[in-house]
């Protein structure tokens, strides 16, 4: 980890994301009411055929979620001036802010593009008109991209009625919750968008946003910071001088940079999105970040910095660390590496005043996490920390920094054999106090193993070479030139030659 660097506090939002998409309703008799003119009144929405408001399709933020716009209503009265008999489908709100777009707007207008015709009108919820919006290139694309023409849009400035309407449910709320088909969604329409896009730039790629507001979030003058990142490789562009399908295949094929702000939401077009946000230091992210993170498979990082920091030294370690991350993200999946763990409660230390492995609830000073690499059908052991600390394992011969096991995997845990006389490792409960040791002829289920994810990874001295190794011994089947890279595997590999327990 940097020492400038820190990662922020991540939110809890396993409860908030959904498989699949939303349910869809055919309403009848439904009143949509307008802004009035100006804009500033909260008496507008959907209305059902008792008067009451379908708070579904409202807008909510915050976590728990309040009402952002809209007042609650509970009976509206009084006649449309006008009726709407042909079928119509809700496509959301719309306004003058590309982010807001891509969470109110699209989050609803999923539904109308996977489907409905080329004929459907679309409903929409906007203060601009329509000649407004098709005056913005950006809108105009994503409309586009969504399947949306000109001559379906209703957006009405009057109480109109709808005899029937399709009300799909949102895909997305802010700092609320989402459902994985939101994501699915914006990556098929990325695939229109980057049939478009001339951006051809391939590498780490920082959004610049050089105003006094996005100026306030970062720790150091952006000007000073973008001339440093520029001498260091780094494209530097503005997302607003932008198509919408540069935005997309810049998050599809680079590393991206830059301020926290909605220029990030692009994210979510993207299969993996990679990068750092930079956030300010004295408060806390929105909730929406992390929730279309959790949507699809995500590597972003939401970091911050010490305030008023050199722009030479923030560049740099910007770079770097952008650039362990996705290094070092390969060679996690390449070896399965996570955290070892008891499968019930545990977790599995390198204890260093003692210099053994003990489970315990909760790390004590002093203790360390412990690795598990895996090559195949073998499982090297070893502590969390650049010098590679030796430990003893009781009923193992010698005190090691590496140990190595078979591994037998199933769907109740993990389980760790000897591949010299065949005894398993156990691990007893925390309250035991007792340290790891290899001497079961069987394990019961309750003394299996599991692994727990690595979520930001920074390897260094030691322990950097012996993953490298272990990487490059996945890729070739290398022996030789494994040890040659870190000879502290010579012990762990010479105990599977002439294992019989394979």
């Amino acid at each position: 980890m940097s020492d400038y660097l820190k990662d922020c506090v991540k939110y809890d939002v396993s409860g908030s994301v959904i498989n699949g998409f939303p349910e869809v309703f055919n309403r009848r008799n439904v009143l949509y009411v307008p802004r009035r003119q100006g804009g500033l009144d909260k008496d507008f929405g959907l209305f059902d055929e008792t008067g009451r408001q379908i708070l579904g399709n409202a807008l909510f933020s915050s976590y728990p979620p309040v009402l952002k716009t809209q007042c609650l209503t509970t009976e509206k009265s009084g006649e449309p001036a006008s009726r709407q008999n042909r079928p119509v489908v809700y496509g959301g709100c719309i306004g003058d802010h590309y982010g807001h777009f891509i969470t109110e707007c699209l989050n609803t207008l999923w539904y109308f593009s996977r489907e409905c015709s080329s004929e459907t009108l679309v409903l929409f919820h906007s203060d601009m008109t329509v000649e407004e919006i098709f005056s913005k290139p950006w809108m105009v694309d994503l409309l586009r991209y969504a399947g949306v023409r000109k001559e379906q849009i209703i957006i009405p400035r009057v109480p109109l009625k709808f005899d029937f309407i399709t009300i799909p449910g949102q895909a997305f709320s802010e700092d609320g919750f989402v459902y994985t088909g939101y994501a699915k969604y914006l990556k098929a329409l990325s695939l229109k968008a980057i049939q478009e896009s001339s951006f051809d730039f391939k590498g780490m790629v920082y959004l610049s946003r050089v105003s006094p507001l996005y100026n306030s979030r970062l720790p150091c003058n952006e000007e000073d910071l973008c001339a440093e990142l520029s001498g260091r490789g780094v494209k530097v562009v503005r997302p607003e001088e932008l198509s919408v399908a540069d935005q997309i295949r810049i998050f599809n094929e680079n590393i991206v940079i830059g301020p926290i702000g909605s220029a990030f939401h692009t994210s979510i077009f993207a299969g993996t999105p990679k990068g750092i946000a930079i956030c300010p230091s004295d408060r806390p992210i929105a909730r929406s970040y992390e929730l279309m993170d959790a949507a699809h498979d995500t590597e972003i990082r939401y970091m911050y910095s010490e305030d008023k920091i050199d722009p030479s030294i923030l560049a740099e370690n910007l770079v770097n660390t952008a650039g362990s991350s996705a290094y070092w993200k390969t060679i996690i999946e390449k070896l399965g590496l996570g955290f070892l763990d008891r499968k019930n409660r545990g977790n599995i230390f390198f204890v260093g005043h003692e210099n053994i492995l003990l489970s315990r609830d909760a790390k004590e000073v002093g203790d360390y996490d412990v690795l598990v690499a895996t090559v195949g059908n073998k499982s090297f052991i070893f502590a969390n920390h650049s010098s590679l600390p030796p430990f003893f394992i009781e009923k193992e011969l010698i005190e090691t920094r590496v140990i190595s096991y078979l591994n037998f995997k199933d769907e109740n845990g993990i389980g760790f054999r000897n591949p010299v006389n065949g005894k398993w490792l156990k691990a007893v409960p925390p309250e035991l106090n007792k340290s790891l040791h290899c001497d079961a002829e069987h394990v019961n289920d309750w003394e299996l193993f599991r692994l727990k994810p690595v979520d930001y990874p920074d390897f260094s001295g030691d322990l950097k070479i012996l993953l490298e190794a272990l990487a490059y011994l996945s890729d070739t089947g290398d022996v030789a030139g494994c040890l040659t890279i870190a000879p502290c595997l010579g012990n762990a590999l010479q105990r599977f030659e002439g294992s019989d327990c394979q």
